[in-house]
């Protein structure tokens, strides 16, 4: 979870002085209106537009995993896989170390600068955090794969592709924030779309070759990115005359460079550390159980990662213009969204959890249906957090402290769990430790966003989780380990349950959406 940083530079947005308001002026023409709301629809287009795009973008990034995932699942035996899956985390959770808090400060301080009509400062705050998140790859790459190498009997294939994999991925999340924070997201999408298809074309030549270097197709991909990524950053300066330095707080930005990476590597770091972690406390058969259900949980992010792109300058908008109640509206509406719509589909993924894993992977896989019951349900928890992260990361200082604090506290007590679980439940031990440690990470900022907007979310969570228990319980029945009319009598009743319990919610749901699409309707403009 990267989370964003609520202060702002120099002391945060604009402000009125005291004892200086602004004067009365004279009624705006009859255009006025027309002419605002035109400008606010183009704003409105282009967020959507973007929207539009980066939910595209992830939709290749996670189908690319997938992709690479089930193809090597199902050419490799289960240990193969597994050690596969080890080395892809060990990448991830090295490219959080530093890159990833780094390519938050790019996000952030890039488009504020911008924002501020100052680009020669956006520059050299792009120019200051990429040179360093370049220096930190170089070393995390070299430095992951010698560990790995150790502990893991590498070849010399793997340990190659390990360090050139963990570089480039480290260096495409700082150029991905770059290409954001400059405003090339259409320019982003298109390459991202390109080097995900490179990847997995490559992907197919090495099951087709039996080459067996599973990692060079992701390398690959990412390199590519890279080098048309940075093309077209320096196109950008081009137009823009090659603005020179300019001066800004190194120390602001490094403090939450630093304050990010703890938060991603406390939150994401921890699911990608489940594999590491089941490499050393499971048989090696095992962990493929646990890599497999990682690889298939990442799609049920893109819509809040999608939401989130929205919501977070929404929030920090409405936070700047002192209006609470929007951000109020907007995290409640936010949070019922997920729920009623993401209740069903972890509902089907309980109860379909053999015959998804069985399509992934193969039949010896459906073995692992528990390991991924538990990844699901973590999931859920992750997902539902969404708005509330957001809400208290676009707040004052002290809010958007919290979900950091949360992603530490929830990272250390699953770790706790896997400890004492892991050694005598293998994969499942590790997975409830990440489900625990989840819960703990959710809840302090879903607690937090409603108390201090005052918002009764208790019965609706209630709601939710109480059909998720009975997901789990009937998940259990032997009929369901294998497609049959049983199965899909089940699979009907629950989501008809489902459907009975979330009726009034759902009816929430539909007021607020009617409610939204008439607000935002352009007021007609007043006649004389």
């Amino acid at each position: 979870m990267t989370v964003p940083h609520a202060h702002q530079p120099d002391g945060g947005g604009t402000t009125r002085a005291p004892g200086r308001e602004i004067p009365p002026v004279a009624a705006p023409p009859r255009a006025a209106a027309p002419v605002a709301a035109k400008a606010g629809a183009r704003v409105g287009q282009s967020v959507v537009r973007a929207g539009a795009l980066s939910m595209l973008a992830l939709v290749a990034v996670g189908g690319t995993r997938l992709v690479h995932g089930s193809l090597a699942s199902r050419a490799t035996d289960r240990a193969t896989y597994g050690l596969i899956g080890i080395m892809l985390a060990a990448s991830m959770v090295a490219s959080l170390l530093l890159p990833g808090g780094l390519s938050s400060a790019i996000a952030k301080f890039v488009a504020f600068h911008r924002g501020a009509g100052d680009p020669a400062t956006a520059w050299a705050v792009h120019r200051f955090l990429s040179r360093a998140g370049v220096a930190a790859s170089l070393v995390l790459g070299a430095a992951t794969a010698v560990v790995v190498q150790r502990v893991h009997d590498l070849g010399a294939v793997d340990t190659v592709s390990l360090a050139v994999l963990t570089t480039t991925y480290s260096v495409y999340t700082l150029d991905k924030a770059a290409l954001y924070g400059h405003g090339l997201v259409p320019q982003y999408a298109r390459i991202e779309l390109g080097s995900s298809l490179l990847a997995v074309a490559a992907t197919v030549a090495v099951v087709a070759t039996g080459e067996g270097a599973w990692l060079v197709p992701l390398c690959l991909g990412y390199g590519v990115f890279v080098v048309l990524g940075r093309r077209q950053l320096r196109l950008r300066r081009r137009a823009e005359g090659g603005p020179g330095g300019g001066r800004f707080h190194r120390r602001e930005i490094v403090t939450f460079a630093v304050l990010g990476s703890v938060g991603t590597l406390a939150s994401a770091g921890f699911l990608q550390g489940t594999q590491l972690l089941a490499g050393q406390f499971t048989d090696p058969s095992e962990v493929a159980y646990l890599v497999a259900a990682v690889a298939l949980i990442a799609p049920l992010y893109f819509l809040p990662r999608a939401l989130a792109l929205a919501l977070f300058p929404a929030m920090a908008g409405a936070q700047g213009a002192g209006d609470l109640s929007a951000v109020r509206r907007q995290v409640d509406v936010s949070t019922l969204a997920l729920a009623v719509t993401m209740t069903p589909v972890f509902l089907l993924g309980l109860l379909a959890a053999p015959l998804v894993l069985g399509l992934f992977g193969g039949s010896g896989y459906a073995e692992g249906a528990e390991v991924l019951r538990l990844m699901l349900c973590a999931a859920f928890f992750g997902i539902l957090q969404v708005p509330s992260v957001n809400a208290l990361a676009s707040g004052p200082p002290a809010q958007a402290r919290t979900p950091v604090v949360s992603a530490v506290v929830g990272c250390l007590v699953g770790l706790g769990v896997i400890w004492l679980t892991a050694g005598s439940m293998g994969a499942s031990g590790v997975a409830l430790g990440y489900l625990v440690g989840t819960v703990v990470t959710a809840t302090i900022p879903v607690v937090a966003a409603g108390r201090i907007h005052r918002l009764a979310w208790g019965p609706l969570l209630f709601r939710c989780v109480g059909l998720l228990v009975v997901g789990v319980l009937v998940a259990r029945l032997d009929a369901l380990r294998s497609l049959s009319w049983p199965a899909a009598a089940a699979a009907v009743g629950v989501l008809v349950l489902a459907g009975l319990v979330l009726r009034r919610d759902l009816d929430r749901l539909r007021d607020a959406a009617r409610a939204h699409r008439s607000s935002g309707r352009a007021p007609a403009p007043e006649t004389a």
